[in-house]
């Protein structure tokens, strides 16, 4: 298990006319499962091959363990990745791909044994051990590959670089539950870079998002979702994303809120009533299905009012065009984009 720290790092690509990553600070506890969250473009891999020494920084420091390994070769990290896409031996069957690692640094021939077993029954693949990586699909393949990854006792950082992108849809969970249980099992420091939401906010004991202005937030996924730091976090965490309402536009403002502050909502914070009953009343321009419970459809519905569009979780039949107050039971407060506390109603 390593803890890592990140000073000050900076990386910009030769040619580049700015930094792809700059004056980036983070701390990765010992044993944690962290996520770096972000959508395409905000330097997640860059980041990532920089812990695993595939890059360079321009400037600042990759601490593991208090150890400054900012320059060192990869082979001498002692780090494992795993890619979006299966690196395999299509030739050799499951046992001799895991096995193969431990083999290159001379493990014992009853060590090796043991440990492939042990990986091998974490992942649930004892059964497929004899067979042909040729053979598997790509959900086993990948687990494989995680796998040869987790197979070297001594590892002290895993590496995931956007794993489920290649696995099928209805498969993506069922790793992300193995990768979790071997994560926790083993105690292995272990980075998860994805732009799926869910998988960070499943998977992670911590996530950082990471945008083209750096890292906006690192906190627990309850806090991530419950309390982002910025408008920005807020906007794309969540499905939908938090809306954003100016007090000033709404009909009844408490006395501690003041017209320059921003609430941020999520669905499930606020509820449908009569028209001048709530905070503020507005007409719904969409309806999205999500189905049913107890016979009654159940959705969101999009109200759009004077303070801003308000995505409200709804059941029932609601209609197109219909006038529709809206109470709110919590909200986020921000001033200037950024989170200053939060009200309960």
């Amino acid at each position: 298990m390593t803890r890592i720290a990140i000073e000050d790092l900076a990386f910009r690509y030769p040619g580049a006319p700015s930094d792809t990553l700059s004056s980036l600070q983070l701390e990765i506890c010992s044993g944690e499962a962290h996520a770096l969250l972000g959508a395409s473009g905000a330097g997640k891999t860059t980041l990532l091959n920089l812990l695993s020494g595939l890059l360079r920084p321009s400037s600042g420091r990759i601490l593991f363990d208090g150890k400054d390994v900012s320059n060192l070769a990869p082979k001498l990290r002692n780090i494992a990745q795993v890619f979006q896409f299966p690196v395999l031996y299509d030739a050799m069957n499951v046992a001799n791909n895991l096995a193969f690692p431990l083999r290159n640094f001379g493990f014992a021939p009853s060590d090796i044994e043991s440990r492939v077993a042990r990986i091998a029954d974490e992942l649930d693949l004892r059964s497929a051990l004899d067979r042909k990586v040729s053979g598997l699909s790509l959900f086993e393949k990948q687990l494989v590959s995680v796998g040869k990854a987790l197979i070297r006792p001594n590892v002290d950082v895993v590496l995931l670089d956007e794993p489920l992108t290649a696995v099928e849809p209805h498969r993506k969970w069922q790793l992300r539950q193995s990768l979790k249980r071997v994560q926790v099992d083993l105690g292995v420091t272990m980075i998860y870079v994805t732009h799926d939401q869910t998988e960070a906010l499943t998977f992670a004991d911590r996530v950082s998002v990471l945008t083209v202005d750096g890292i906006l937030q690192t906190a627990t996924p309850e806090a991530i979702y419950a309390e982002p730091s910025f408008e920005a976090v807020g906007s794309f965490v969540g499905s939908p994303g938090m809306d954003f309402v100016n007090v000033a536009g709404l009909s009844r403002v408490p006395s501690n809120l003041d017209a320059s502050q921003k609430l941020g909502l999520r669905p499930e914070w606020v509820e449908l009533c009569v028209p001048g009953d709530g905070m503020t009343a507005g007409v719904c321009d969409d309806i999205v299905v999500l189905g049913t419970a107890f016979g009654e459809r159940v959705g969101i519905a999009t109200v759009t009012t004077p303070a801003g569009t308000i995505n409200v979780r709804t059941s029932g039949d609601v209609a197109l065009g219909t006038q529709l107050g809206i109470r709110f039971k919590r909200a986020a407060v921000y001033r200037d984009t950024a989170l200053v506390g939060s009200h309960e109603f």
